[in-house]
């Protein structure tokens, strides 16, 4: 049985879990690390825009700027989007290959071509060389991004994967701080090192997980979906360190008995039975929350920061941004008890309204600024702050945990990775028309661009609200049956679901009445 998170009774043994899982919890923080790489990139290269090193070889003197050099809209455009195409492509593979490719498999690829693509970058000082290399960087991206969310979606345990998962976005702002305090340190050294020596260290990140996944097992709903069960037990041994075979067969008999009803249900399925039946509602939910994640304009402020900044005329930008990012960060682990205390559902609204004002609020300051760009300056920063901590805290977290969580689990990895692709051909939209609206030598809105993104926060709170159900304290195999049962997004935190949860039953946090697993919900104070 399952009971709801927020019963008191069943905090205390909440409480001990995350003592209990902490092998699991350490494991699934370092496989996190793909979004570390992803992040430190997205900054880095953010810095590198207003690196007078990097603007001497790819850029153009422009006494008009506040540095005097400036990137042209269209170099800009390229090497934030190129890596989008990149990311694209490798969600290409994903869905071809299907159940085919393994969560470990796609993460070494990932690895592969990060070697690769970082090799090329450093040994190469021509346009044509460094967009070869975002390009082969967005695919090893492509690969890190979903695969790793999926790998910790399914190893983690039910009543912990919100939080767990919450770990992709403190890992991606983690990165981002790094990769801008790397460049910020760097820019004193001589010649090219200011923006090689940073994208020397982004070889730390694949080379560990390299290494790492050949002591880990693949997941254990891998295993299940390909008929090998007793490795799916072994895999759950080590990933969780439970030595219980009799929990361990009911973890995998769990998983097993979800996916043989799926099969049963959707016998002679195909790649296109994403978009029929219970599947296209729960497609278009992780399509919905995937891009999500883009329509915050976190994808605008991790890319384009330190130019913004400088454009704004905002003393120290690379400092700010680092003070940015490290505030930040603080919101990123209040994420882990906000997904645990609170639903996914009203986290994602509250959140989103808040991000909607800081955008409306920086474009608006910079309105009426009347090129008194003093004091615009100083909004910029603070409501720029309060962003990216707000989306730390709940937009971040909540949209990966929800695009993992909704797809049916014979679906989940072609439906991740199809929603990642398209995410990053949402974001390669973004990256490409972004220079256009902010670049001086062509719209030069600057911070005005928050208009836009103001707008998509808001939508993205009225859609929540309408449309996207409470995943909270529900396994991936409680929500099999409430999707099937077609329940109605407001309705899934307090429907009563006839599976149980293993989890909880071994627990102790389950009640049995005469043999039979029933569910409990509290809702208001009042037991259903």
């Amino acid at each position: 049985m399952t009971v709801s998170d927020t019963d008191p009774g069943a905090v205390a043994p909440h409480r001990s879990r995350f003592l209990a899982e902490k092998r699991i919890i350490i494991i699934c923080f370092l496989l996190a690390l793909g979004q570390f790489q992803y992040g430190y990139d997205s900054a880095a290269i953010a810095g590198f825009q207003s690196m007078p090193a990097f603007l001497r070889i790819y850029g153009y003197e422009d006494p008009t700027n506040p540095i005097g050099l400036n990137i042209s809209t269209d170099v800009q455009r390229l090497i934030q989007s190129l890596m989008n195409i990149g990311g694209f492509l490798s969600a290409i593979v994903m869905y071809a290959s299907h159940t085919k490719l393994s969560r470990r498999i796609g993460l070494w690829l990932g690895c592969g071509f990060a070697f690769v693509s970082i090799s090329l970058m450093i040994g190469t000082t021509t346009l044509g060389g460094l967009y070869a290399g975002r390009l082969l960087l967005g695919i090893s991206n492509g690969f890190f991004v979903p695969y790793s969310v999926t790998y910790v979606t399914e190893s983690a345990p039910s009543i912990l994967r919100g939080p767990i998962v919450g770990m992709a976005t403190f890992q991606t702002s983690l990165g981002a701080l790094f990769g801008i305090m790397v460049d910020n340190y760097c820019g004193k050294y001589p010649g090219n090192l200011p923006w090689q020596i940073p994208l020397a260290v982004m070889y730390i990140v694949p080379t560990f997980l390299t290494v790492f996944l050949v002591f880990l097992p693949d997941t254990p709903r891998y295993y299940v979906t390909h008929g090998q069960e007793e490795k799916a037990m072994k895999a759950i041994q080590r990933l969780r360190g439970i030595k219980d075979e009799a929990f361990l067969r009911a973890e995998v008999e769990d998983i097993k008995s979800a996916f043989l009803m799926e099969q049963e249900l959707h016998s002679g399925v195909h790649l296109n039975d994403m978009f029929r039946g219970p599947d296209l509602r729960r497609t278009l939910l992780c399509f919905a929350t995937t891009i999500g994640g883009t329509a915050t304009g976190v994808t605008f402020m991790a890319g384009f920061s330190v130019y913004l900044f400088v454009q704004a005329r905002v003393g120290s930008p690379f400092a700010w941004v680092m003070i940015s990012l490290a505030i930040a960060l603080t919101g990123n682990m209040l994420a882990f008890p906000a997904m645990r205390y609170f639903g996914r559902r009203e986290l994602l609204i509250i959140t989103s309204i808040i991000s909607s004002a800081m955008m409306f609020g920086m474009a608006i300051a910079y309105t009426v600024s009347g090129g008194d760009y003093s004091s615009a300056s100083k909004a910029l920063v603070g409501l720029s702050i309060v962003y990216t901590w707000i989306y730390g805290v709940g937009q971040g977290p909540v949209m990966w945990a929800l695009s993992t969580e909704i797809p049916s689990q014979r679906l989940r990895s072609q439906t991740v990775g199809t929603a990642s692709g398209l995410n990053f051909i949402v974001n390669w939209l973004v990256a490409f028309c972004t220079p256009y609206f902010i670049n001086p030598d062509k719209l030069g809105w600057g911070p005005k661009y928050g208009y836009i993104w103001g707008a998509s926060n808001l939508i993205l709170a009225v859609f929540t609200y309408f449309f996207v159900p409470e995943t909270r304290g529900r396994s991936l195999e409680q929500l099999e049956e409430l999707f099937e049962k077609k329940v109605s997004a407001r309705k899934f935190s307090s429907f009563v679901v006839e599976r149980q949860l293993v989890d909880d039953v071994v627990a102790g946090t389950a009640n049995v009445e005469e043999g039979k697993t029933t569910v409990v919900q509290v809702d208001d104070a009042e037991k259903k």
